[in-house]
């Protein structure tokens, strides 16, 4: 692999491509750039040993199986090249605009690929922000002639139905159009020892804008230094369209200050980090500024488009030359004004003009307004550490304060080293870290070790760091379990580690070490605690003066004297009584999560399913567009009580979820086994077989809840984080259940098949497959007496079914005598899988 083809036709004097060299760092990295040189073409390029192989796809790529698109096979090009966007000069070979187009890895599926790719057919998986599934890369011809072909999966589309290149223009790094680009963009990104080229003539000028409206604010001196504002951690996003929701960045915090020519960056615990980052430094120049102050966070992208704080760590101890990017979000001073008494939305705005003109290093953090639950449920669902919070009209102060919130998808905080344990194994000098924070007394209080996160480099550089600051003395306030042999260390150094939940003890649960915070003072580390912004909703209370009172509801329904259970006279108005007072425990288990309904118009022996939305569908039922087998249609879905009871109005007597959300369709949180048994098999032994997924699903460390189906079977559910796609499910559920059945082979069956179910109970894992569903907590069902479908503890199991059949004529008196939700913490719930445990 060379990249002297690539140089010979490059000026690097005049051009600022990167001159780039072989590196791995950016391993299975993806990329299309779309280029609009002589002609328009789209350049495909997969990192491939430490450099990018291209090609020049004309047509760009297509999602149609039966299309085969011309791919040109080019020369490599060096990694930093897949993070490049903005303009060749004119006259310089490839001279024009250049778009990142689309970004993400591949993955070969070929045991050797460096062969595959000499032989001229590479098979692959892309994983990338547009382009995804499997994908052959065929030579034909000669050397340069290949053919992009897309495989028929779920990812394929038919190209008079979908045109990717058409649907999806513009840019995955700045939405922005290849003219925009064009206008916009002026020597965005230099190499490392590449001289500065001229400025781009157009018609936006390179002057500062002028910023209108500050008349009135106080003038004062540039300051040396601000204290930045801080954020509260909080248990879950602001409501309300006061709030504006940014995402929360994994780097460095960085104040700069502008002051005429010069540029300085400083941590916020004042420290200064300018020489750090000098192409920020060089593109905050750029700016032409006379003087101005901004705050913002200094990050490094991993392959996978995301914030990645080693890496940026790694980066920062011997690489000037990573492609940084400083992502600013407020201006707090400018020209001679103080602009921290403004409302938020005003400095933003005016941070936005000045930013019209940003580059691959200086960036604009924009915000969402509103939407806060959704948003951070995007967040979590792109794996990103969480969101910001933030008060549209409160001012810039210089503390932490609640109007500014953050809420993280990961538990994830510092923590400040006291000491070590030794090693076991040879290659490493320490075995885990002792962690403590600061309380209110100023004494460091233990809170866990963490030996786990560690690379290569982290555990050099640790090493040498424990080694230099020893000290005889513990300095824990109180000596930590199971430490009489550990080392102690000057308590000076901040580490940030992830971890699943804090103990009852108050240790860390399953820690990963994330990086050292060089940014941070170790006086200045304390336990974050979650604060709650108001009565969370998630799920219902249950208290012993608790009474369910039934009352007619103000919902309107036609018919409503209609027998829907005719054995027991049950009526259309007595359902819609029942749904009304039951919405506080059913509606957290079925909003924003596509439904299968079973509508039976004239009583639960006539009935029929649904779950398109068409014209008659009820304007309080919400529409979702989902595709199956390459047809995209509209699925009901329902988000608040006036929907839930416009179901009644249908005739549904039966509410069927998916086990995941709308705005996370491939990623379940939920996984159900349904004990299906044969007529043969008694009550009891379906107790017993629902207790033994228990117990075995708790030898994994995950947490499962029971409720009855309506039926003659239970559901076992077990709540997880939507993380996993349904391949992944369905496959651990599959696994699961073929060990259940090997386990007990005369009591337990994993296939359908009746005539092999005598005296069985068939687990049924297909229930954890994209499109199916299970019967929702509190649904009713469509047979005779109207069962309802119950959440209970584990420990109301019984071998009398009669102890747990509940149905409309007893749900009630269930609910009364309740004193606490069985099913209290399944939302509360976030497991993850041990998919590498179970084989």
């Amino acid at each position: 692999m060379t990249l002297k083809k690539y140089r010979q036709k490059r000026d690097f004097n005049k051009t600022s491509e990167p001159k780039g060299k072989i590196t791995p760092q950016y391993h299975r990295l993806f990329v299309i750039q779309k280029h609009a040189a002589r002609h328009l073409h789209y350049d495909f390029r997969i990192e491939l040993d430490g450099v990018l192989k291209s090609w020049a796809i004309p047509k760009g790529p297509c999602l149609d199986p039966a299309v085969k698109r011309l791919a040109i096979h080019v020369e490599d090009h060096p990694v930093e090249y897949g993070f490049f966007e903005g303009i060749i000069p004119k006259g310089e070979y490839g001279g024009g605009t250049v778009m990142l187009w689309d970004k993400g890895v591949w993955e070969p599926l070929d045991d050797n690929p460096r062969k595959a790719f000499k032989k001229g057919h590479l098979r692959f998986e892309i994983d990338a922000e547009k382009l995804k599934g499997r994908w052959d890369l065929i030579r034909f011809k000669d050397e340069q002639h290949w053919f992009l072909i897309k495989h028929k999966d779920v990812h394929s589309h038919s190209l008079n139905d979908y045109n990717i290149t058409e649907e999806q223009p513009n840019s995955v790094l700045t939405n922005q159009s290849i003219k925009e680009i064009s206008e916009h963009y002026h020597k965005i990104w230099t190499a490392q020892g590449e001289k500065k080229i001229p400025a781009v003539k157009s018609k936006s000028s390179l002057k500062a804008p002028q910023l209108k409206g500050l008349d009135h604010l106080r003038t004062s001196p540039l300051p040396e230094f601000i204290s930045p504002q801080l954020a509260t951690l909080a248990i879950k996003p602001p409501k309300g369209d006061d709030w504006l929701h940014e995402v929360k960045f994994d780097g460095y915090r960085i104040i700069a200050f502008v002051d005429r020519g010069s540029v300085a960056l400083k941590s916020r615990n004042n420290k200064d980090w300018t020489s750090h980052f000098p192409k920020v430094v060089a593109d905050i120049k750029k700016l032409k500024l006379n003087k101005a102050v901004f705050d913002g966070e200094i990050v490094l992208l991993n392959k996978e488009g995301k914030s990645d704080f080693q890496l940026l760590q790694n980066a920062i101890k011997g690489n000037s030359d990573a492609p940084f990017i400083y992502y600013i979000f407020d201006l707090l001073y400018y020209d001679q004004y103080d602009l921290m008494s403004l409302p938020l939305i005003k400095r933003k705005d005016l941070l936005h003009t000045l930013l019209r003109n940003q580059s691959t290093t200086i960036r604009y953090s924009d915000f969402i307004q509103a939407q806060g639950s959704e948003v951070f449920e995007q967040a979590c669902h792109m794996s990103l550490e969480g969101i910001i919070s933030k008060e549209a009209n409160a001012p810039y102060v210089t503390r932490q304060s609640k109007s500014w919130l953050k809420i993280k998808c990961t538990n994830r905080q510092e923590f400040v080293i006291g000491g070590y344990t030794q090693s076991k194994g040879e290659h490493r000098s320490f075995g885990a870290l002792l962690l403590g924070v600061y309380n209110s007394n100023r004494e460091l209080v233990y809170s866990g070790k963490v030996g786990s996160g560690f690379s290569d480099a982290s555990l050099k550089e640790i090493g040498s760091l424990l080694q230099k600051h020893a000290q005889s003395d513990n300095p824990f306030h109180t000596l930590p379990p199971g430490a009489r042999d550990a080392s102690w260390v000057r308590p000076i150094f901040v580490a940030e580690v992830e971890f699943s939940e804090w103990t009852a003890e108050g240790y860390l649960r399953h820690p990963s070490f994330k990086g050292l915070r060089l940014d941070k003072k170790a006086n200045t580390v304390k336990a974050e605690l979650k604060k709650s912004l108001e009565k969370t909703v998630s799920s219902p209370e249950f208290k012993s003066d608790h009474k369910i009172i039934k009352k007619a509801s103000v919902f309107k329904i036609s018919h409503p004297g209609k027998i829907m259970y005719p054995e027991d006279k049950i009526t259309k108005e007595e359902l819609l009584d029942y749904y009304d007072v039951v919405s506080p425990y059913i509606l957290p288990y079925i909003t924003n999560r596509p439904l299968t309904l079973l509508r039976c118009l004239e009583g639960y022996q006539h009935c029929f399913y649904q779950r398109h939305h068409n014209k008659g569908t009820p304007e309080a039922l919400k529409a979702i567009a989902i595709e199956s087998k390459g047809i995209r249609e509209k699925y009901i879905y329902l988000d608040d009580k006036k929907g839930l009871l416009s179901l009644v109005q249908m005739g549904v007597l039966e509410i069927h979820p998916w086990g995941s959300q709308i705005n996370a369709l491939e990623y379940p949180d939920w996984i159900t086994m349904d004990l299906d048994p044969a007529p043969d098999v008694e009550w009891k032994k379906v107790v017993a077989a629902a207790l033994d997924i228990k117990q075995n699903l708790a030898q994994y460390k995950l947490t499962s809840f029971v409720k009855t189906s309506g039926g003659k079977g239970l559901h076992v559910v077990i709540p997880i984080k939507p993380e996993y796609d349904w391949a992944d499910i369905k496959n651990f559920t599959h696994v699961f259940v073929n060990f259940m059945e090997q386990l007990k082979p005369k009591n337990y069956i994993s296939k359908m098949s009746k005539s092999k179910r005598a005296g069985k109970i068939f687990i049924d894992y297909l229930r954890n497959q994209r499109g199916a569903t299970a019967i929702a907590v509190y649904s009713t069902r469509a047979r005779i007496h109207a069962p309802v479908a119950t959440p209970i503890a584990w420990d109301e199991l019984s071998n009398n079914q009669k102890d747990t059949d509940f149905n409309l004529k007893n749900i009630f008196s269930r609910l009364d005598a309740l004193k606490t939700d069985p099913w209290e913490n399944f939302l509360k719930t976030n497991q993850l899988l041990p998919l590498d445990e179970l084989e």
